[in-house]
């Protein structure tokens, strides 16, 4: 399959419908066990890899400069592998009837749009039910790339909701929007290179200088993506009552990470009890003009 490939040629699929098709799938199975025993999680592999390369090369021993060089290494080294292992996918998926299927399964494995908002409504059903302790637990998964495990623990009520905002803003950028314009930039091997850079930032970042190649490639990776997933929540927050997206858009290119904070300022003016809830349903209406967008120019691709 390729990105000239006529849709409804014999055995071909156009990525564009792969993608509408995965995000379809995703709104309604996310959250829920996609992962099987016999594919596993290709995200937690790439991690333990990670994390296995960190332990034989980041030693104490070595100074600041040599550990920052190894980690550039590592970083490039496991890009580049996922380059040409997205390009030897596309080869496959192209030349081989009805390949496509495994393109659409690892799209439907690595897009979260639904998963994201599941974790966002455990958060706002234990508030609800006046349950700090639960919400805390429920906030654990959403917010885990931000907050330590003591950091949640200390929080209460308005910083549970603050850290929830915080995260659906964040996620919405990097699990959502960064797969999905890769993936339609560079196809499988982008998608696979932003997805080894995001998994690599998360597991390496924390090493100190050796995790400072991976950082910077996730910075790069991450900085289209989420200035669009800023501009599309800001759009979304015009449909909410009491969203404020004049003030999204005016801060959607400001910042190093737009996207972060931006669900919390559209809804400064939204009481408190209720902002997680606004800030849901603005999640989900990004997520429709997201796929709206893309339906638009499949159909207009058609027609061409």
């Amino acid at each position: 399959m390729s990105w000239t490939s006529p849709p409804g040629a014999w055995g071909a699929a156009d990525p564009l419908f792969l993608l509408l098709i995965s995000l379809a799938a995703e709104a309604y199975l996310g959250g829920r066990a996609l992962r099987f025993a016999w594919t596993g999680n290709p995200r937690r592999a790439l991690a333990a890899v990670c994390l296995d390369l960190a332990h034989r090369l980041n030693r104490v021993d070595r100074g600041a400069a040599a550990c920052r060089r190894r980690g550039a290494l590592v970083a490039g080294g496991l890009a580049l592998c996922a380059l040409a292992l997205g390009w030897l996918a596309a080869l496959v998926t192209r030349h081989y009837p009805f390949a496509w299927t495994l393109e659409l399964f690892l799209l439907i494995l690595l897009i979260d749009q639904r998963a994201t908002w599941r974790l966002g409504e455990a958060v706002q059903d234990a508030l609800a039910s006046r349950s700090l302790v639960s919400a805390r637990e429920a906030l654990r998964p959403l917010a885990a790339e931000t907050l330590r495990p003591e950091q949640i623990d200390n929080l209460e009520a308005q910083g549970l909701i603050a850290a929830a905002l915080e995260a659906l803003g964040r996620r919405f950028a990097s699990r959502l929007m960064a797969p999905v314009l890769w993936y339609i930039v560079l196809g499988l091997p982008g998608l696979l290179v932003q997805q080894s850079a995001y998994i690599m930032a998360a597991t390496l970042g924390p090493t100190g200088a050796f995790g400072d190649g991976a950082r910077s490639l996730a910075r790069a990776v991450a900085w289209l993506p989420d200035r669009v997933g800023a501009l599309f929540l800001a759009l979304a927050a015009a449909f909410v009552p009491g969203g404020q997206g004049m003030a999204g858009l005016r801060r959607a290119f400001k910042g190093a990470a737009p996207a972060d904070g931006l669900l919390g300022a559209v809804l400064a003016v939204v009481k408190p009890s209720l902002r997680l809830n606004r800030a849901l349903v603005v999640f989900a209406v990004a997520c429709l003009i997201d796929a709206g967008l893309i339906g638009a120019v499949a159909l207009v691709r058609l027609a061409v």
